[in-house]
């Protein structure tokens, strides 16, 4: 059995913010989480960066990353800057 982790993830979007989240929130990526059982519990930007987004998730350990690695050219699809990705982790 494993454990459920919130995960907090921060990282840059070269659109708008509003673009991106229209991606987040779609059937889409709804499906795509579910396939992780992956629970987005937040996502926003900074008031200083309205390019700095952060997303805030639950899923069982290791969910995230493998979720990140099945789905890496759909979500570098949508504008999202790998090389700015900050990731923790909180139990």
């Amino acid at each position: 059995m494993s454990r459920t982790i919130t995960t907090v993830i921060s990282f840059k979007i070269k659109s708008e913010f509003k673009e991106w989240v229209k991606i987040f929130d779609s059937k889409e990526a709804d499906r795509r989480h579910s396939e992780f059982d992956i629970k987005p519990l937040f996502r926003g930007f900074s008031k200083n960066d309205p390019k700095k987004v952060i997303c805030i998730h639950q899923a069982p350990e290791g969910n995230i990353q493998k979720f990140v690695q099945a789905n890496s050219e759909w979500i570098k699809s949508h504008k999202v800057d790998f090389s700015t990705m900050e990731e923790s982790f909180w139990i």
